[in-house]
């Protein structure tokens, strides 16, 4: 793995962790189930990241498969949150849902049942393990839904804020959600190459899909830094566009 992108993916590992801690404070003050769900989304992803990272952190190749199929299992339970999240925000009364949440489940818990009967504990042999595509098609449907969920809401309230019926950084914060789902709905397609280039190569990634994998993970990073902790310079950006496009009508 190329220095690098370990860093890269290390650092996003440790933001994940550190961005869900005041969601997770949050819930615990409001009693709110969605700050709930998505701290533990954010925790379980950071943890995933830095359970993958540890091996090359001591340089112990022993650690690798363990760690990795540990941080398989803890990124397919942030999948799984993150389509919770989803459902509970967007959709919460819609019949659809919930079979879409469950069908997430099934194919990640079947992708995860034929992956060990074919040896694959790391999860990256996508020629060999037919489980690999159950398993990527459960990791995809989340990201897709919650990128569809919020941009179709931030459509929604940008026309509602046009007319001073809904906040600015309310309209902005579904935009910078649904970025985040589909830099993260990115990362899940670029694994397939990724994957494939490790089982028929020489057991490694190429530092060009390392690096542009890490990179996506850090505009991710951006994505929710600015959508939950956004700074006062950027608020009170939104806030003079918000005010020049009203001003112009």
């Amino acid at each position: 793995m190329a220095e690098a992108a370990f860093i890269l993916e290390l650092l996003a590992g440790i933001f994940f962790v550190i961005a869900a801690v005041p969601l997770l404070l949050l819930a615990a003050r409001n009693r709110q189930i969605p700050e709930r769900i998505l701290g533990i989304a954010f925790l379980l992803m950071g943890v995933s990241y830095l359970f993958y990272e540890t091996p090359f952190a001591f340089g112990n190749e022993a650690l690798i498969v363990p760690f990795s199929l540990v941080g398989r299992l803890l990124w397919n339970a942030s999948v799984v949150t993150t389509a919770a999240f989803t459902w509970t925000v967007f959709h919460r009364e819609e019949t659809w849902a919930v079979p879409l949440l469950w069908s997430v489940v099934v194919l990640l818990i079947a992708g995860l049942a034929i992956s060990v009967q074919h040896g694959d504990l790391e999860g990256m042999a996508p020629i060999r393990n037919p489980g690999f595509w159950f398993e990527w098609v459960g990791q995809l449907i989340p990201f897709v839904w919650v990128s569809v969920a919020s941009l179709t809401s931030y459509t929604s309230a940008r026309r509602r804020a046009r007319i001073g019926l809904s906040d600015a950084l309310v309209s902005n914060r579904y935009l910078l959600f649904g970025g985040f789902g589909l830099l993260q709905l990115a990362t899940v397609v670029l694994l397939v190459p990724m994957y494939i280039g490790y089982e028929v190569g020489s057991g490694g990634f190429s530092d060009s899909m390392d690096q542009l994998m890490g990179s996506l993970e850090m505009l991710t990073i951006v994505m929710i830094w600015l959508a939950f902790f956004p700074p006062r310079a950027y608020r009170d950006w939104i806030e003079r566009a918000a005010a020049r496009t009203a001003t112009a009508r």
